[in-house]
């Protein structure tokens, strides 16, 4: 493979649109590695750098081999390199031309390895974060690289155009009861629509009340405010307003708002691709409305839709949830690679790999992660 492979790094996306376009159509690659999801982190404040490998030999010899878009981030001493998005990200593959994944042995992936240490400069440690091991039944590269298992999984729900069908898989008396339950309490209020934005300017103000939302239940659970970025704000409504153009569905807003004041009580936002929906994130609003589990029911009215417009799979997201449980019937585990490219980053690439050992550790534990849960909310009262 270093015969017929040259790697080479960037900080410009643009020359790639054509070449990355093609290789995004194929029912591999997520959403996360969409030309306009990395065009966006780009351009909002983030240092990028994307490796592109290239074929120099062969039928195809000049092609792009695979794309890795990522940007660099500090994490103390330590420059660290990791997919476009960061954490942003549920589930990520990268771009790979199908013939580079079907020559992808252990020993090519330990020569591309080490020609990204010989060509990559900015950067102290690679750390490919929440890929799973085969999607759509193509094994990914890195799988054949040693990783470890990230601390949260991928929650699914297979669909059928038969909605019914979906909701008797699980326990379908319990599933209806709640909805029944949901709807009898917000008739009360005045009654309820599940929406979709149909603009551009509801798209916004939906993200807008969303922020809101957020920033107030990470408030009480005494989480930093992910959200709280201007940019990564503006991110988020420039890639829902640019869903409106494309066919490819970047970022959709949908909620559940109240008729009486038209007041949005529960609100996600999805990406679809290939027939693939994934819940990007949800909030709900606090108050007397939280009774009448409206985010549940924001789910039951999306995953209706989602089966409505023929899609295959309704991803919940990484992160652990009841509710989530209580629709999956699948959960793809995630995983991590980290490879070092300086001295520095040999050392830092140890002390990862422990963080994330011991955050899945606990994750797994009920007890220790109610515990840790606790001592970060204690925390954020003390330094708040």
């Amino acid at each position: 493979m270093t015969d017929t492979l040259s790697i080479t790094q960037t900080d410009d996306i643009a020359p790639l649109e054509k070449e990355w376009r093609d290789l995004e159509t194929l029912p591999q690659c997520s959403i996360h590695q969409s030309y306009d999801w990395c065009r966006a982190w780009s351009q909002s404040g983030k240092q990028p750098l994307f490796i592109v490998g290239r074929f120099t030999t062969g039928e195809i010899g000049g092609q792009i081999a695979f794309v890795l878009p990522l940007s660099i981030r500090k994490v103390g001493p330590l420059r660290v390199a990791g997919y476009s998005g960061g954490s942003f990200n549920n589930l990520n593959f990268g771009l790979f031309h199908p013939d580079f994944i079907a020559c992808a042995t252990p020993d090519t992936m330990e020569d591309v390895v080490g020609q990204i240490r010989d060509s990559v400069q900015g950067a102290d440690l690679l750390m490919l974060e929440r890929h799973p091991d085969s999607w759509r039944g193509l094994v990914h590269p890195f799988a054949n690289l040693p990783q470890i298992e990230d601390q949260n999984g991928s929650f699914q729900v297979s669909l059928d155009e038969d909605f019914e069908k979906v909701v008797r898989r699980g326990n379908a008396k319990r599933r209806r009861k709640k909805f029944r339950t949901s709807v009898k309490r917000l008739e009360a209020l005045g009654g309820y629509d599940y929406i979709q934005a149909a603009t551009r300017e509801d798209a916004r103000a939906l993200l807008d009340c969303f922020y809101e939302q957020k920033a107030a239940r990470f408030a009480v659970k005494g989480i930093p405010d992910v959200f709280a970025d201007q940019h990564v704000q503006e991110l988020f409504k420039d890639l829902a307003s640019e869903s409106f153009e494309n066919q490819q569905k970047t970022l959709e807003m949908h909620a559940i708002r109240l008729r009486i004041d038209n007041r949005p009580i529960a609100i996600a936002a999805l990406s679809v691709k290939d027939r693939h929906v994934i819940c990007q994130f949800s909030s709900i609003d606090s108050g007397e409305t939280e009774y009448a589990s409206p985010g549940d029911l924001l789910f039951y009215h999306m995953i209706e839709n989602a089966c409505e417009n023929g899609n295959d799979l309704f991803d919940f997201g990484v992160g652990d949830e009841l509710f989530k449980r209580n629709w999956c019937d699948s959960q793809t585990q995630l995983y991590d690679c980290v490879i070092a490219l300086t001295a520095k980053g040999r050392a830092g690439a140890v002390t990862l790999a422990g963080l994330t050992r011991g955050k899945r550790l606990i994750k797994a534990n009920p007890r220790l992660f109610a515990l840790a849960r606790r001592a970060r909310i204690m925390l954020h009262r003390k330094t708040s």
